[in-house]
């Protein structure tokens, strides 16, 4: 069975899920049996996407297993296919002028009968109907027509007349998708078909909605649409009802092939149930909304599949399909229903706040919507009950990978895995090596070099996805294992100027937060040693230097009473200051590769001794080869955008006094103008932090201050 479907009606009644064959039968059957050669005109209402069309084909399957004798010539003619032209009447005639003779030898002189029929009536598409009504207009027309060539008309119906009765051939002419013209146009199509319903042996067989209809004639010509219908219409048929069991029974099948690669163990059946019966099952409501939903699960869900809940992203998107207006309100407001009520309450907002956001949108939603919706709402994001929930909840809907879940939230609202996110089943490859350190940090190192989008590596990636794990799902043997390789090879993970934008975390920041979490569920008695022994052990200075300034801050606010329990004491603050400087007296001669080379220099100046700084920048760049890889570490970069302007500008900065007190910047001045005018400086990174720092050590002694806005847009523009 297809599953993506261009919301094409079924034709063949083998694959019926709706019941709409036997009535189809019935009704083939009772074309066949129509007794005499008058015309007749059938109508199957329904509302638009009943099946009318898939009925429709029904019945002309049913009509082709009839014998040869008994089988009516079909013509389809979908007008919405001449929407737009002039003639509509033409059009129609034209249809009937291409089909019958090649259907029927005995329609053969129906060519040139109905292309010179066509001529002398195509005005009558030109019927307006608004001051005269429909019989009024056409009796105009037909006597305005026939002025002008009154004996053609005449005869030119009479012999058409004469050859369908004579062919002894029914012409069953099947007119589809009539609701779908715009009002005058339909209002013409119903003038021409009851100008021509008269034609011996033809039948026609008018799909579409009743009440569209009658509001159309009503609106083109202030006539009862209901009367003027029934002047037309002399056997009308509805469409019967599809049951409850049949939708949900066709929604089931699709779902199952378009879910059928979810990782095991997501879909929960119990959730299902509810939240399906509670929101999904109401919206639903004619067979075409299951295609609707489907078409879009179809293209929406294998790009993030495994990344979300199944079941919660299949209300979201019969919110996108069934209502738009909340799905609008749930995208723009992720406070209001990510998270959950905690014993705090709403974060700030008071529960008449909160009651008066979710009424003033529930109001604009048609009022058979409103309770479903929001009773689904309440099903999958948990901060709309009034229950309490503690952190075991929370980690649960994480593991579960729910929409409540903030961090998960904007998952559900992309066609695809939002930038710089990596898939679950490479989190659980890698959560498959965690308890080996040396494979744990190979994939990690190898991640580094594969780039996401958003200018966000692999790795990176992956330790945001990590963060989700740490309160529930790593063993105590994995935990211990991150830990210790993130603070051995954390320097190797992080990329020199990697950004995702002004507010990305950076990659120090990334993995403290990570080795910071992992503290957190260790037993207090047993976390310091542990940590001790793997700080000691690892030799990523730059991450760990900054960890440890944050657990310093952390600590030094309990000992002032200004913050909450650090994990800490001043006294192991103090224990892994010097564990740390001892580490750095050890790799000096390595510290110049360090991509974090200028945060190593400012905390040893600060926590150690200033000498050995001194020391050993002066030792580093006494050289010119030393110089120019010590100045890029001190490089930053800043974004600005021009208003009106999406376009964001970065721009390096490099201060002198960033690095006055490790070496003489005048010195390094004068030695970079000779490096630069002899052509030495070929690097690319190197001649920016070059040309950065004696541009802004040219305007600080020119009595410029780099700092100002915009100090540089007059230079840019020079240049």
């Amino acid at each position: 069975m297809s599953i993506l479907s261009a919301d094409r009606p079924s034709s063949n009644p083998n694959n019926d899920l709706f019941g709409h064959a036997p009535f189809a039968k019935s009704l083939a059957n009772s074309i066949c049996s129509y007794p005499g050669n008058d015309g007749l005109v059938l109508a199957l209402y329904g509302p638009w996407g009943s099946g009318k069309s898939t009925v429709l084909n029904y019945v002309g399957h049913y009509l082709e297993q009839h014998p040869e004798t008994e089988q009516p010539v079909m013509v389809h003619f979908n007008p919405w296919w001449f929407s737009g032209q002039e003639n509509l009447a033409k059009a129609f005639l034209g249809q009937l002028q291409a089909v019958l003779p090649s259907k029927n030898s005995k329609f053969k002189a129906l060519g040139e009968l109905l292309g010179s029929f066509s001529e002398e009536i195509g005005g009558l598409a030109d019927l307006s109907g608004y001051t005269l009504g429909f019989g009024k207009a056409l009796g105009k027309l037909v006597s305005r027509a026939t002025k002008r060539s009154p004996k053609d008309v005449s005869a030119l119906k009479r012999d058409i007349s004469k050859t369908l009765i004579e062919a002894k051939q029914r012409i069953l002419v099947v007119v589809d998708d009539i609701d779908r013209l715009a009002p005058d146009e339909t209002r013409q199509l119903f003038t021409v078909i009851k100008a021509l319903a008269d034609f011996p042996n033809v039948v026609y067989l008018l799909a579409f909605d009743r009440e569209v209809a009658v509001q159309t004639i009503k609106q083109q010509t202030g006539m009862p649409g209901d009367q003027y219908l029934e002047k037309i219409i002399q056997v009308p048929f509805e469409i019967p009802l599809v049951d409850r069991l049949s939708l949900r029974h066709a929604l089931g099948q699709r779902l199952d092939v378009i879910l059928a690669d979810t990782p095991e163990g997501i879909l929960d059946q119990s959730y299902w149930t509810n939240v399906f019966f509670e929101g999904i099952d109401p919206l639903i409501e004619v067979p075409r909304d299951i295609v609707r939903l489907t078409n879009t699960l179809t293209v929406t869900y294998p790009s993030v599949v495994g990344e979300v809940n199944p079941v919660d992203f299949v209300a979201i998107e019969a919110l996108r399909v069934f209502c738009p207006v909340a799905y609008d309100v749930l995208r723009s407001n992720p406070d209001q229903f990510a998270g959950h009520r905690n014993g705090q309450g709403f974060g700030g907002q008071t529960d008449a706040e909160r009651q008066a956001f979710h009424d003033a949108w529930l109001a604009r939603l048609p009022e058979a919507q409103r309770k479903p919706v929001f009773g689904m709402l309440q099903r999958i994001f948990p901060k709309l009950e009034n229950t309490v929930y503690g952190a075991d909840w929370v980690a649960r809907w994480r593991k579960a990978q729910r929409v409540c879940v903030p961090e998960l939230f904007s998952v559900y609202f992309r066609l695809a895995l939002p930038g710089g996110i990596v898939r679950r089943e490479e989190v659980m490859a890698l959560l498959g090596v965690a308890e080996q350190s040396d494979q744990l940090a190979q994939a990690l190192i190898a991640a580094r070099a594969e780039k996401r989008e958003g200018s966000l590596s692999k790795s990176s990636a992956l330790l945001d996805r990590l963060i989700d794990y740490v309160d529930d799902g790593l063993t105590e043997q994995q935990a211990n294992t991150l830990m210790s390789v993130l603070l051995d090879i954390g320097d190797d993970l992080i990329v020199p100027g990697e950004s995702t934008g002004w507010f990305d975390i950076g990659g120090p920041s990334r993995i403290s937060r990570l080795v910071y979490q992992l503290l957190k569920q260790k037993d207090a008695k047993t976390r310091y040693a542990l940590f001790a022994d793997a700080f000691a052990g690892g030799r990523a200075l730059g991450t760990q230097q900054w960890l440890l300034s944050r657990l310093a801050e952390e600590s030094e606010k309990q000992v002032s009473g200004g913050g909450s329990e650090a994990l800490f004491s001043p006294e192991n603050i103090d224990d892994l200051r010097r564990i740390w400087l001892s580490k750095v007296a050890d790799q000096r001669g390595v510290l110049a590769g360090s991509s974090q080379l200028d945060r190593i220099i400012h905390t040893w100046w600060t926590w150690g001794n200033k000498e050995e700084v001194l020391a050993w920048c002066r030792e580093l760049t006494a050289s010119d080869e030393g110089l120019l890889a010590f100045l890029p570490n001190f490089v930053t970069y800043s974004r600005s955008q021009t208003i009106g302007d999406y376009a964001v500008k970065v721009q390096p900065r490099l201060k002198p006094s960033w690095i006055e007190e490790y070496v003489n910047t005048s010195e390094v001045a004068e030695r970079l103008r000779k490096l630069i005018k002899n052509e030495r400086v070929t690097d690319e990174l190197q001649k920016e932090a070059a040309n950065q720092f004696l541009r802004e050590f040219d305007m600080i002694a020119s009595g410029k201050n780099p700092d100002a806005p915009w100090a540089f847009e007059d230079d840019d523009d020079k240049a």
